[in-house]
């Protein structure tokens, strides 16, 4: 209960705190007023479409912005009767009646209020894209075929069907009132074309001017909103005794509470790109949306939802509190309460204009050709979805296209990726896999095995798991029975560089004896292949390794590699061990471009000396003067060759110059601090170099000066885990 008083506390002070203030009113009513230019025609156009008298949208825009303003969760959205709903709203109106209408409306509030409450709003982010660009190219198709009528002005001919539509279209021809067409030609013109010098509400307020005017001087004949009541603004009775089929009714709120939710979520997405990270709280806004979608049906309006056009006008216009918002609503009460003639003598070919307008705009055909681009099996998503729609309904098209988008990303998910590379012997075939191995997986892995089997003087097929990402009971089963059936023919199978949670997969599925063996690490493989007579070609492991790598990373991070081939600029010098136990960009996730490494035995930083003999020492210079690198990890690890060989020789010659040489600057640092054991020389190795790097002109000044940051790091090889040095603690402690 706290929590609760708390959060409410902190909403009302934060949020609504700022609409009681003088600071930003200018930029706000400003806003509100181009806002007002947009709402009042799109509201009047959803009217038309939805099968409404225009009084009923203008209370849900009235209504509906000022409770969304107040109690949702964005400062610069705008809520109201969405273009997007006509076309659902009217198939519940003409099923249900406009008692249904307004029950709907509840249940969508109830519904956005239970959903925002348990802090699901963020359920719009799993929409596939491609789903819902085809949606709203569907209710654009959908709504273009139904304002067509309105357009030319054809008597009797309204609320049809696309079926119906396309089918009079011949009719229409003959029986267009050319007033009425041209004045939605007009309309659909300057809405094209004024937006490329002109804000938005400009073209909106142009577009419905000059239509009118023109209609009213010349005095055509035209079919107009007409009068509007004189009082529009008081609670609704809902009467719940007109429904019969409770169930199916639920069901359409449900239908109304997804898309109502969606096209909020999604709009305010895209507000908050505009807004440049003033970003919304999507639970807080169907709460908010909510309570705006109930008030609205008291009222006798029909659902609203948060709107992309109305908003991107409030953030391009300046707005900067919710007032914008609330202002914008109190104009259009103003508008229908002292100058309602304005409504009133709107063209209804006007209206259709905005509305197929606003239809060509859904169907951006630009956006199938960027999914093109991206990825093949969107385009396909979207185009079920599309079509789904077209032929039947929105929420078939919904349901269709999730289906479509779940069986494609399993199909995706499912695939085994397989690269076969023959060695040069012509004893080893080396299979790497990737993707998924799964029940459907059977039909790749047999074509490995028919090929292992065709090929002469195969005796050992390398299964390597390395780049395997997922491996279930079906897909173990079928890689385990392809064993079998190589082992038959005297192949043995190696299972490489499998995972813990691989293995078990693998093991729990061995039922019998097992045929194959499983390895690790590479100089296993070589131990098994020399024990059976064969020879370990580690070159050709390496041409292996590089033809993954092509085909793998470079192939997917072609535009990373040509950046990088203009130049390197690093974020970090890193002094490490040769040893082989130790990959750097793997333990630190670090990507291509991003570490200068400097590798030698025992993570020596040799002391600075102007007659340079050391590379290490050009390339630290180079790394500071010429790259800017201002962050420098000195690297050790446990177990490592180079400190016990120090310690264990003393000062005794191991027997090779070159390499008595270079541990002698190791030994330098143990002849002023002798080590215990092997891993307290890691300890006193590493401080000693970081003491060796401060000898380099500047270097010392700069880390004193703190221009550079310094680390000392030991890596774990049993565990994989690295501890950083402590000045504090005066020893080494985990970073994670």
């Amino acid at each position: 209960m706290q929590t609760s008083k708390n959060y409410l506390f902190n909403y009302l002070a934060n949020e609504l705190r700022p609409m009681f203030k003088r600071q930003y009113l200018r930029e706000d009513i400003g806003a509100a007023i181009a806002v007002a230019f947009v709402a009042i025609p799109l509201s009047l156009a959803v009217a038309l479409a939805t099968g409404v008298a225009p009084q009923v949208a203008l209370i849900s825009a009235v209504i509906g912005g000022i409770l969304g303003a107040v109690f949702g969760g964005s400062r610069l959205g705008i809520t109201g009767p969405a273009v997007a709903m006509s076309v659902l709203l009217a198939g519940v109106l003409q099923d249900f009646g406009f008692a249904g209408l307004l029950i709907v409306g509840l249940i969508c509030g109830l519904l956005q209020i239970s959903l925002g409450i348990l802090k699901l709003g963020r359920i719009a982010k799993y929409i596939p894209l491609s789903l819902v660009l085809a949606f709203t190219a569907g209710i654009g198709f959908l709504l273009f075929f139904e304002q067509l009528p309105y357009a030319f002005q054809i008597a009797g001919q309204t609320n049809n069907t696309i079926t119906q539509t396309y089918s009079n279209l011949h009719l229409y021809a003959h029986h267009v009132s050319s007033a009425g067409f041209g004045l939605a030609a007009l309309t659909i013109a300057i809405l094209t074309i004024v937006p490329r010098f002109l804000p938005r509400a400009y073209a909106f307020f142009f577009a419905v001017l000059i239509p009118m005017t023109l209609a009213h001087v010349t005095n055509i004949s035209v079919a107009t909103v007409g009068m509007l009541p004189h009082d529009i603004f008081h609670p609704t009775v809902i009467d719940f005794n007109l429904i019969n089929d409770w169930p199916k009714l639920a069901l359409t709120g449900l239908e109304v509470f997804i898309l109502a939710s969606l096209e909020t979520l999604l709009s305010l997405s895209a507000v908050d790109l505009m807004g440049k990270g003033d970003l919304h709280n999507p639970s807080q806004e169907l709460i908010g949306q909510g309570v705006a979608n109930i008030g609205v049906a008291l009222f006798g309006g029909i659902p609203v939802s948060g709107i992309v056009a109305r908003s991107s006008v409030n953030v391009l216009a300046g707005a900067k509190t919710r007032r914008a918002a609330i202002f914008h609503a109190l104009i259009i009460l103003i508008v229908v309460y002292c100058v309602p003639q304005v409504i009133e003598m709107m063209p209804v070919a006007v209206l259709s204009g905005i509305l197929i307008a606003a239809a060509f705009k859904m169907m951006n055909i630009r956006q199938v050709v960027d999914l093109w681009k991206s990825d093949r099996w969107d385009v396909l998503v979207y185009f079920i979805t599309f079509f789904a729609i077209i032929g039947s309904d929105l929420i078939d098209g919904i349901r269709t296209g999730l289906l479509a988008a779940f069986i494609i990303v399993g199909v995706r998910m499912l695939r085994t990726k397989a690269e076969i590379k023959l060695w040069t012997n012509n004893n080893v075939l080396r299979v790497g896999l990737a993707g998924s191995i799964t029940f459907m997986s059977y039909e790749k892995l047999a074509k490995i095995k028919d090929y292992a089997l065709s090929e002469k003087g195969i005796h050992f097929v390398i299964f390597e798991f390395a780049m395997l990402q997922n491996i279930d009971s079906s897909g173990a089963k079928h890689l385990i029975s392809i064993a079998q059936d190589l082992l038959d023919s005297n192949i043995k199978s190696i299972f490489h560089g499998m995972s813990d949670e691989q293995y078990a997969t693998i093991s729990a599925n061995t039922f019998e004896s097992q045929p194959y063996v499983t390895t690790i690490a590479e100089h296993q493989i070589k131990a098994i292949l020399e024990q059976s007579g064969f020879s370990h070609s580690a070159n050709d492991v390496l041409r292996h390794g590089i033809t993954k790598y092509i085909s793998h990373y470079a192939k997917d991070n072609k535009h990373l590699l040509n950046t990088l081939a203009q130049g390197q600029s690093p974020h970090t010098l890193l002094i490490t061990c040769s040893d082989s136990r130790l990959n750097p960009n793997a333990f630190l996730s670090a990507n291509v471009g991003e570490i200068f490494i400097v590798r030698n035995v025992g993570n020596v930083v040799p002391p600075y000396m102007p007659n340079n003999i050391y590379s290490e020492i050009a390339a630290i210079e180079y790394a500071i003067s010429e790259l800017g690198v201002r962050n420098i990890v000195i690297c050790g690890h446990t177990e490592c060759g180079a400190i016990k060989a120090s310690i264990a020789s003393g000062d005794n010659s191991l027997g090779h110059v070159g390499l008595d040489n270079w541990l002698s600057l190791i030994k330098a640092g143990f002849k002023l601090n002798k080590p215990k054991d092997a891993q307290d020389g890691v300890t006193i190795n590493l401080l000693h170099q970081v003491e060796n790097l401060k000898t380099y002109p500047n270097v010392g000044t700069m880390i004193a000066n703190q221009q550079i940051t310094l680390s000392a790091w030991v890596y774990d090889v049993h565990s994989g885990h690295v501890l950083e040095w402590s000045d504090s603690a005066q020893k080494f402690v985990q970073i994670v």
